[in-house]
């Protein structure tokens, strides 16, 4: 049985520094790693950053840099963010380097050789932006005076003031016409058909995958792959005049990380890829095109795609290129890498989109990880102190809450399961809801006022000491920085070690000795609303 998970992050442009849409994107796929790599599994984590494009040499141009400098710089901060944000990716690829442009060509070739290239001229609207090809429908109509937008359904004409522009970046799309190389996704309609009817969990959410299937079912049409006046990519191997389409190049690196002759690597064992976490904006690139490509060059098709909805400011889809993009490292500084976790991933549901709001996201923190969790540990703490007690290796845990943490943990795995991470978080802290009733209701701090009632408040505090425990392990894979100190404040120092050499199971099942020595440190301090 395969015992690998692949995982990976949807594409990032090279035309600014990430913001807190690609920040969610990369915390959903690093938490998904951690639980996976947790529970025994050998993960490959990758993501990237799209260099092969026009947008990019446009934008070296626009400040006045040479390509490859430019781009360096721009890998570097992107990594810089996601290590500020201890996003631990076993491959970070550029779409420059030289083993994945080694693969675009081969897999190019082998696509021209069995008939699935071929050359034509083509008329099409192109949104720079979105580096994608534009129909009609994918536009809106934008009055130039007022801003306003409505479909392009409605039956208006064009004029000077009122033009047809992309809806995300509200400016027109290019109209160009050149020879270009096409690949027939057309042959692939039916083998997509039925690959949906086989994996109905293919796409996530199912509204998405909805979509999806009804795009296809209008029936598909081939796409063009190359450009012949662009001057910084990929060249065709059969027609060295033109450059690969970013799109086709792009989506390969996902083949590039796992495909190695270093057999000490493994790598080639990652794919097929388990998920892609990617924008609903690139859904279609993801589940039509990519699949009909990998068929065409003879891979496995991906088993999932786990589709995002976006963040939106003031109503407006965030975006680099409408001024309206929240730095992530800036926010977490003012406040906290866990702030910023937590109301990103436990907030909406994945798919929907949704407007980023600073005061809920404060609240949110306060309430679960301040006020629920910090003081369900401070509890347990100060009165284990007070109580002088050792170990409790032979206490045991309160059968109302052990069956709590039983109905808990399974709800937990089959959620994780489900890459339902909101859902995850939903139940975790609702659990602690129980708990810190618990401990309301049976009130140790009086009962260790009767030296008959020692057993109980033994019983209890264990309890407490091992819902805390439990939740601080089902919390890792979001949290780790602050779950290993946990651990510490429980002193379970041992604990991080251990989850990550794969012995989460152990310890979950295991029987724990707490020997509380101090006071812990405040773990997740309260901000006030400013």
């Amino acid at each position: 049985m395969r015992n690998n998970f692949f995982v990976t992050t949807p594409i990032y442009y090279t035309n600014g520094i990430p913001h807190i849409g690609h920040a969610y994107s990369s915390l959903i796929a690093d938490s998904i790693a951690r639980f996976q790599k947790i529970n025994w599994k050998k993960v490959k984590f990758s993501t990237w950053v799209d260099e092969n494009s026009q947008k990019a040499l446009d934008k070296a141009e626009e400040v006045g840099m040479e390509i490859m400098p430019y781009l360096d710089m721009m890998a570097k901060e992107h990594k810089s963010v996601w290590d500020w944000l201890n996003i631990k990716y076993s491959d970070f690829i550029r779409t420059t380097e030289a083993r994945h442009h080694k693969l675009v060509r081969e897999v190019l070739q082998k696509s021209f050789d069995n008939g699935d290239i071929y050359e034509g001229e083509y008329e099409w609207m192109y949104c720079v932006g979105c580096e994608s090809f534009k129909k009609d429908e994918d536009l809106v109509y934008m009055n130039l005076t007022t801003k306003e937008t409505f479909p392009v359904s409605d039956k208006v004409k064009a004029s000077s003031n009122i033009v047809k522009v992309c809806p995300d970046h509200l400016k027109a799309p290019q109209t160009l016409k050149e020879k270009n190389y096409f690949f027939r996704l057309s042959k692939y309609e039916q083998l997509l058909k039925d690959y949906y009817k086989k994996n109905p969990g293919f796409v996530i959410p199912q509204d998405r995958f909805n979509e999806v299937i009804a795009f296809v079912n209008r029936g598909l049409e081939d796409f063009s792959i190359s450009r012949e006046t662009n001057k910084f990519g990929i060249k065709l191997p059969f027609d060295e005049t033109q450059v690969t389409y970013v799109w086709y190049d792009a989506l390969f690196n996902y083949v590039t990380v796992c495909d190695t002759n270093d057999s000490w690597k493994n790598d080639s064992d990652f794919w097929p890829a388990d998920l892609h976490v990617v924008w609903k904006d690139i859904i279609r690139f993801h589940a039509i095109y990519w699949p009909a490509m990998l068929l065409s060059a003879g891979y496995e098709l991906p088993k999932n795609v786990l589709t995002t909805g976006y963040f939106t400011v003031d109503g407006q889809k965030i975006s680099k290129s409408l001024w309206n993009a929240i730095d992530p490292v800036e926010f977490s500084t003012k406040y906290s890498k866990d702030l910023l976790t937590l109301y990103i991933l436990s907030s909406f549901n994945i798919g929907q989109d949704w407007d980023f709001d600073q005061k809920q996201a404060i609240l949110t923190y306060n309430a679960k990880l301040a006020n629920n969790f910090w003081n369900l540990l401070n509890r347990a703490v100060v009165l284990t102190l007070k109580l002088d007690l050792a170990d409790w290796l032979s206490s045991n845990v309160d059968k109302y809450i052990w069956d709590n943490i039983k109905k808990y943990t399974k709800v937990y795995d089959e959620s994780f399961a489900k890459y339902d991470l909101k859902w995850v978080l939903d139940s975790t802290f609702r659990f602690l809801d129980s708990v810190n009733n618990y401990v309301t209701t049976k009130e140790p701090w009086i009962l260790m006022k009767d030296e008959a009632k020692q057993e109980e408040v033994e019983t209890i505090m264990y309890t407490i000491c091992e819902s805390i425990r439990q939740v601080a392990l089902n919390l890792y894979p979001f949290f780790p920085e602050k779950m290993s100190e946990v651990f510490s404040s429980l002193n379970l120092v041992w604990y991080t070690e251990k989850l990550e050499s794969w012995k989460y199971l152990e310890l979950k099942n295991e029987k724990t000795i707490f020997f509380i020595k101090e006071k812990s440190p405040i773990l997740f301090e309260k901000y006030e609303l400013e």
